[in-house]
C-alpha cells in the first residue's frame, strides 16, 4: 500500500472492540466506530526490522492502517480514536475515499489523492517528520515540519479572511466603510506576504 516496500506488508485484521473495550470512549465515538467502520487492517509496519532505516529516538514503528468504511468514508471520530489508541505512530488510509490522515498532537492532518508515501530520512524520527510534511504540505522535507504546518495554516486562514473582505468590499456602498474594509484587506495581504517569505527558512 502507498508504494511502500513489500517487506513492510502485514495484512492483519484488528478487531474493532480492541479500540474501545478498555478505553473511556464516549457513546458517539463508539457508535461511529461500530456503525461506520467495516474493518481495520494493519497494512504496513515500518520499523528497523522491515526496512533499512535506523530506529528513532522518539519513533520506533510506524503503522499504516487501512480502515474500510461501511458508508462512503470513515467518520472522523473513528479515525481519531483508532489513531490515538494505537501505541505507535499511525497513518490512516480511508479504504473508501482513499484519503490519508494522521492524527498528531490533537490535530488531524489530511491529504487526498496520495498514491505513494516516501520513506524519506536516515532514521524513523526523520521518516515520520517527512510523512507529516507529505500529508500536510505535499512536500518531502520534514525539517521544522510543525513550524511549517502552523505557518501554512495561518496563511490559509488569512487568505480566507482576505477573500471574505474582498466580497464585502465590493458590495459596500458607503465610501468610508469601503475604504476601511480595503485597508484591512491590504493589511492582511501584507501579513501573508511576510509569512510566505518565511516559508523558505527550510
Amino acid at each position: 500500500m502507498l508504494g511502500l516496500p513489500a517487506t513492510t506488508e502485514v495484512g492483519r485484521r484488528l478487531p474493532k472492540e480492541a479500540f474501545y473495550r478498555h478505553l473511556d470512549v464516549d457513546a458517539a465515538t463508539r457508535r461511529d466506530l461500530t456503525g461506520g467502520v467495516a474493518s481495520i487492517i494493519v497494512a504496513n509496519s515500518i520499523k528497523p526490522a522491515t526496512t533499512n532505516i535506523a530506529d528513532g529516538k522518539a519513533v520506533h514503528e510506524i503503522l499504516v492502517l487501512r480502515i474500510d468504511p461501511k458508508g462512503e468514508r470513515v467518520p472522523e471520530r473513528a479515525v481519531r480514536l483508532v489513531s490515538n489508541a494505537t501505541p505507535n505512530k499511525a497513518v490512516i488510509v480511508d479504504g473508501g475515499s482513499g484519503d490519508i490522515a494522521i492524527c498528531e498532537e490533537g490535530r488531524l492532518l489530511e491529504a487526498q489523492d496520495v498514491e505513494r508515501l516516501a520513506l524519506n530520512g536516515f532514521d524513523l524520527d526523520m521518516v515520520w517528520d517527512s510523512m507529516l510534511a507529505q500529508v500536510a504540505l505535499g512536500e518531502f522535507d520534514g525539517h521544522n515540519v510543525w513550524e511549517r504546518i502552523d505557518r501554512r495554516e495561518k496563511i490559509d486562514g488569512l487568505r480566507a479572511e482576505v477573500s471574505a473582505l474582498d466580497v464585502r468590499c465590493r458590495k459596500e456602498r458607503q465610501i468610508a466603510r469601503k475604504n476601511e474594509l480595503f485597508r484591512r484587506m491590504r493589511s492582511l495581504e501584507k501579513q501573508i506576504e511576510e509569512l510566505e517569505k518565511g516559508e523558505d527558512f527550510r
